[in-house]
């Protein structure tokens, strides 16, 4: 399922236009993003957390060359799923 598909199925089942139901698509995402770029956590009851992690600042070998460089930390977006979740999808 891609972002059109999931726009459609959410239109169909609440009975609101496709328009409607991309601008909430969107509101959410952009919420969640928001979010994360701060630093917060978004905690979704029995599905989830978006969580924002942060990579450790580390060496590494180009196999080519056998040359190392350093990789800065940075910040990556993780996401843990709730029990209820992980249970659903066994």
């Amino acid at each position: 399922m891609n972002k059109r598909d999931l726009i459609e199925k959410i239109a169909v089942e609440n009975n609101i236009t496709k328009v409607k139901a991309e601008a909430m698509v969107n509101a959410v995402f952009s919420t969640i993003v928001d979010e994360l770029k701060s630093g917060e956590v978004v905690k979704v009851p029995k599905f989830g957390s978006f969580v924002v992690k942060t990579r450790k600042q580390r060496v590494a070998v180009i196999p080519n060359t056998e040359k190392r460089v350093l990789v800065p930390s940075y910040r990556i977006a993780g996401f843990r799923p709730a029990k209820n979740l992980k249970d659903q999808v066994k």
